[in-house]
């Protein structure tokens, strides 16, 4: 056998004292070795998370001892307490406990990098991480958030996270509690894989007997103590010595299942009589109806019954997906499933700073642009225009003056009666004044040609672009309110406020799912092999055990034109999946009780002489 990677002995855990003491666990011990799943099993309140608690270092033990790959715990500092964890420990949550900000792949990369030594043979962070993703094939949901991923996908990915981590003992509180029971097995076989392929050792707390047959033994715990059943003593490393782990081991389940089996042929074969006459009773009183439920009858179940397949209840109408036309937080849902909404009515809010600034940026854009083209027409106005000639006429006057200055300087200095200074400033007020009457003759042309047709143009442009821009960022903001499309109802809630929708994630559900549920049908999947003997407007008969007194009456109303797979799913063990069927459509009537969604039902279809009505 494998070197144990925990071991614990006589561990025990009280809580309180005096009136209120509790024990929380009496002498427990048991050992998980490398390569091996336990499996803590007890009723409610037996000390099976606080015994998980003591193994992951989140709890002190008050007595008896505990090693982690061969070093004694009880020798461990409360502040080395963290680091030790990261060094022996790592935690597979019930709900995965992802970082919901990063990636499947940046969350197991972040357990690789609890790693506390590295040397030149240890791979890469990110080697590590990829490898534990392929370990749970999840290689292509890596660059997914958390938000994005179905529940089994997530425990995948926390189950790659705690392999990457560098701890041996894997310890998982309750992980397929969520989960059903497809997800389930997928979840076990990657903790076996963790367990018989990479040497992890896995101690896993559930009351779901259905693993059982993916672990290697099982402790049981009653009342804080292990079952008193199984209790020998063994010596695990070196002179240490554990009590015997209170387990079943594969040949032990063989023979209690035996033995279950053997009880069970005793009871049909000596008690036979009892259990057909009790199903007779049953069956007796699923066809008495409640004289307040409407739309029943008091017909026995196998009269005239040429026919039968499974149906769920659906609305009238078609259900309809709610979706985003963008990505982004979801800030509010106004209604809770079940509640009545109205076409148009506001139901989803996501998040929209940035669309509302967009709005802000675009309106200015405009703004700026409807000046630029007010300029442009301002140039044709009368006031501008004497405003300029104005400007002219004082420029050409200055121009005079200083023009005869000049003359008469020029005249006494080439009698050498003005000097070179006095001339010098003469002619650069003279050039001045010619510059300024010029720069005033321009302005004054401008402003009688007015704008040319490409400005006006130009600016005209700028403005209608910009009003597109501006519609196009408020449509984009009104996209982040999502409207009801329907009269109806919310049939469910699939995604909650605070939670991440993205429109390019693969298998994104929808945020809510709406129908209208006044008035409802029945779609059943009629096998190929009993399709002949279906047609539109026969009746039928349904039953289910949520409304184990009630028989409805409905007619089939619509048969698909093409056969199809199965999609209803039975609790049948030898159901066939690839079966061709036939969808057909029953209406139930006006007077129909009221029915959950998706309601599975039995129903039968009677020969086309069968009287229904109530006797």
């Amino acid at each position: 056998m494998s070197e144990p990677v925990a071991i614990v002995r006589d561990i025990s855990k009280r809580f309180g004292s005096g009136a209120t003491l509790v024990h929380a666990l009496r002498d427990v011990s048991f050992s998980v070795h490398a390569g091996e799943i336990v499996m803590i099993k007890g009723p409610s309140g037996s000390g099976k998370t606080t015994l998980l608690h003591i193994l992951g270092l989140l709890q002190r033990h008050d007595d008896g001892d505990m090693w982690l790959n061969g070093r004694p715990m009880k020798d461990v500092l409360e502040s080395e307490l963290p680091a030790a964890r990261r060094q022996h420990v790592a935690f597979i949550f019930q709900g995965s406990n992802l970082l919901e900000s990063l990636t499947v792949w940046d969350n197991v990369v972040l357990g690789a990098r609890l790693r506390s030594s590295r040397n030149g043979e240890q791979p890469s962070d990110a080697a590590l991480a990829g490898r534990c993703l392929e370990l749970v094939n999840m290689t292509a949901r890596k660059r997914h958030l958390p938000a994005t991923l179905s529940g089994g996908e997530r425990q995948r990915a926390s189950i790659a996270r705690a392999l990457a981590s560098p701890g041996r003992l894997l310890l998982a509180d309750e992980p397929t509690a969520n989960l059903d029971w497809e997800h389930a097995r997928d979840v076990m076989q990657c903790l076996s894989a963790a367990a018989h392929d990479h040497g992890k050792a896995v101690v896993l707390v559930s009351h779901d007997s259905r693993l059982e047959p993916f672990v290697d033994k099982i402790v049981h715990l009653v009342d804080g103590r292990m079952a008193d059943d199984e209790g020998t003593h063994a010596s695990d490393v070196g002179t240490m010595t554990e009590r015997a782990p209170v387990i079943e081991t594969a040949d032990r389940r063989g023979g209690r299942a035996l033995a279950a089996l053997l009880w069970i042929v005793t009871l049909l074969v000596m008690g036979g009589g009892g259990w057909w006459f009790g199903s007779q009773q049953k069956s007796a009183s699923r066809s008495v109806s409640s004289p307040a439920t409407p739309n029943v009858t008091e017909r026995t179940l196998d009269q005239g019954v040429v026919a039968a397949a499974p149906a769920v209840v659906e609305p009238i109408s078609q259900v309809i997906a709610l979706r985003a036309e963008r990505s982004g937080r979801i800030v509010s849902i106004a209604k809770q499933a079940g509640e009545r909404v109205t076409i148009g009515e506001s139901l989803v809010t996501l998040d929209d700073t940035i669309a509302r600034a967009t709005v802000a940026l675009r309106r200015a854009d405009l703004k700026l642009a409807r000046a630029n083209l007010a300029d442009l027409n301002a140039w044709t106005r009368s006031e501008e225009r004497q405003q300029a000639r104005a400007a002219v006429d004082k420029a050409k006057a200055r121009h005079e003056r200083a023009k005869r200055e000049h003359d008469r300087i020029a005249a006494l200095h080439a009698q050498s009666q003005a000097a070179d200074t006095e001339f010098n400033e003469a002619v650069e007020d003279l050039r001045l004044a010619e510059a300024e009457l010029e720069s005033k003759l321009a302005a004054a042309r401008m402003s009688e040609a007015g704008p040319t047709p490409d400005d006006l143009a130009i600016a005209e442009a700028n403005v209608e672009q910009a009003q597109a821009a501006l519609k196009l960022a408020e449509a984009d903001l009104d996209k982040h309110v999502i409207r009801s499309p329907i009269d109806g109802h919310v049939l469910y809630r699939h995604l909650e406020p605070g939670e991440i929708f993205d429109i390019d994630a693969e298998q994104q559900p929808p945020i809510l799912s709406l129908g209208n549920v006044d008035r409802i049908r029945l779609r059943a999947e009629v096998d190929e092999a009993d399709i002949s003997r279906v047609f539109v407007g026969q009746s039928v008969m349904a039953s289910t055990d949520a409304l184990a007194d009630v028989i409805l009456r409905g007619t089939v109303v619509h048969m698909e034109g093409m056969m199809g797979r199965k999609s209803i799913r039975t609790q049948s063990t030898t159901e066939r999946l690839d079966t061709k069927v036939r969808e057909v459509l029953i209406d139930l009537g006006d007077d129909c009780p009221p029915m959950t969604v998706d309601l599975q039902l039995t129903v039968r279809f009677l020969a086309d002489d069968t009287d229904t009505g109530n006797p």
